[in-house]
């Protein structure tokens, strides 16, 4: 396309002339493209000069996803620094030892409710993790990251001159969630710093901010736009949606993608207690579409775990705490660390993958040697595995130490005896309420969220899928199940909560756009007339059930 060609030469002018500049991408529109070949461009005008002077291009990312397929799609170049936007900062300040605890002492001191640093240690090392905070420890997390290289870089020019020195070249992937901080940490510090220049370069898509902490629309003076209209993944019926949805930036899509269908299912039939995602692919079955290969859209994770048939366990752990949701799907809390143990033993068994399952066992006592150790864990195994089909999860935990084949967490062996015991401090008898309500739930909400886990099901959130594409996409609308978002409301602009509104026209736009072929949107909930006319315009040229 023309459009594309206009774009890369435009990239390279502003390179040449040290400018800085964004792209402006909408979904599909080849943007991690773009940026690498702008990659690719410097490495071959500018590998000497960077050698010669010991620089690297930076290259910041949003997620580790990204980071590893720009480090893949460049041969992993060692003149380029790839990484996420908190180990890049993180990388800028880490040396800065003392400077950094004199800013963490006052940031904490101008926190709400700040930490007790009376025992911080002299000569204490400022580090940074990526899960928790004690300052005085000197463990800081996310937050601190971002707010202690505000405060560095912005008040020590000498530190924005050496950034610039060390990295002449910035790009920022998927601008539009970086933090407002950062890029004008970025612009009005490093890149203005006296010295060699540093140029500034930004890819992305406003439209396609789903983070309620970034920047979004990125509008400065000092920034070349380049925008880019062309559609390469989806089939022209879907572009023609995303037209629709997003007027203000009209895609092309590619001519040998005309082929394609669009469905807007606004009254699921059925009764309303059944599984809505079940009833949708009632009705996609008899439009002819394939039984596999279908991918699920859910604005939250809730409304999957409903669907996928692990809603309590989900429930419990978001309240655990802001974590708890993570540290169960990450697998890093006690108990939820000690189940995935027991599923990963389970596959390796039920795969008949002997090596593994050895390795799993460790030196424990039940380790196999001989042939009739093998016997007596398969026996072991084969009621782990009955007990996991019909039992709750107390009865798995304890059927798993009876026959002492994996050795729970010490964490989990301290809670399990508190639980039933008097006298207990408010801690010691919130873990113990959690680990009793854990105990009660069916093992098959543990087996069912593994699955989802290890990507064994059509379903995920739109933040996890953000950047990829499917042939065949549902969109699950249902604005009962979450207060963060309101489609209904969206679809006819009277959404007093702005903020609402535009961050459900964008999840909503970036779930479209993930179909290359084949895209249904499914509303749950029924619509408002005013709202179903409005879905009806935007889906005009759609096989509408209603």
């Amino acid at each position: 396309m023309a459009d594309e060609v206009e774009v890369r030469e435009g990239i390279r002018a502003a390179l040449d002339a040290r400018s800085n500049f964004l792209v402006e991408a909408g979904a599909g529109a080849g943007k991690t493209t773009a940026l690498v070949e702008a990659l690719l461009y410097l490495l071959d005008t500018r590998r000497s000069t960077l050698e010669q002077a010991g620089k690297q291009i930076a290259c910041i990312t949003y997620t580790n996803v990204a980071k590893n397929q720009i480090k893949q799609r460049i041969a992993d170049d060692p003149l380029v620094y790839v990484g996420t936007i908190h180990e890049f900062l993180w990388s800028l300040i880490q040396d800065h030892q003392r400077e950094l605890l004199d800013a963490l002492i006052e940031y904490n001191q101008g926190l709400p409710r700040p930490q007790d640093m009376a025992e911080l240690a002299s000569g204490l090392r400022i580090e940074y993790h990526d899960r928790g905070r004690r300052f005085a420890d000197g463990k800081i997390s996310h937050d601190e990251v971002l707010a202690l290289a505000s405060a560095l870089i912005g008040s020590h020019s000498k530190l924005a001159r050496i950034i610039a020195h060390r990295y002449p070249v910035v790009f920022v992937d998927e601008y539009q969630d970086t933090f407002p901080a950062t890029v004008t940490l970025l612009l009005d510090h490093i890149a203005t710093a006296t010295g060699p220049a540093c140029t500034v370069g930004f890819f992305g898509d406003s439209m396609q901010k789903i983070y309620n902490t970034g920047v979004g629309a990125l509008e400065r003076d000092d920034l070349i736009t380049l925008t880019m209209h062309g559609n390469h993944r989806c089939a022209k019926p879907i572009v023609d949606v995303l037209n629709k949805i997003r007027p203000d930036l009209i895609q092309q899509p590619d001519t040998d993608k005309t082929a394609g269908e669009v469905r807007l299912i606004l009254k699921l039939p059925g009764a309303e207690d059944e599984n809505p995602v079940q009833r949708a692919r009632a009705v996609l079955d008899t439009c002819g579409w394939p039984a596999t290969g279908v991918k699920y859209l859910s604005l939250t994770h809730r409304s999957i775990a409903a669907a996928h048939g692990y809603p309590n366990l989900l429930q419990l752990y978001s309240k655990r705490g802001s974590q708890g949701r993570g540290d169960l799907l990450e697998g890093t809390e006690p108990y939820a660390q000690f189940m995935k143990s027991i599923e990963e033993l389970c596959a390796a068994y039920e795969a008949q993958e002997y090596a593994h399952l050895t390795s799993l066992l460790g030196t424990g006592p039940l380790t196999i040697r001989k042939h009739s150790d093998k016997a007596r864990i398969n026996g072991i195994l084969q009621e782990i595995t009955a007990v996991r089909a019909t039992g709750t999860v107390g009865d798995v935990l304890d059927a798993v130490t009876r026959a002492k084949l994996i050795t729970p967490p010490g964490r989990v062996k301290s809670i399990e005896r508190t639980i039933g015991a008097e006298d207990l401090d408010e801690r010691a008898q919130r873990d113990a309420d959690f680990a009793a309500g854990l105990r009660a739930i069916k093992y098959q909400e543990v087996v069912r969220l593994t699955e989802y886990r290890n990507e064994l099901t059509p379903f995920s959130t739109q933040h996890g899928v953000k950047g990829d594409e499917f042939e065949n996409v549902v969109v699950m609308i249902d604005d009962s199940a979450w207060n963060q978002f309101n489609v209904d409301r969206m679809l006819t602009g009277d959404d007093h909560r702005k903020e609402r509104a535009s961050r459900s026209r964008n999840l909503f736009y970036v779930c479209c756009s993930r179909a290359i072929r084949r895209l249904a949107v499914v509303f749950v909930t029924p619509l408002s007339p005013p709202s179903e006319a409005v879905a009806r315009q935007w889906f005009s040229g759609a096989t509408v059930h209603d």
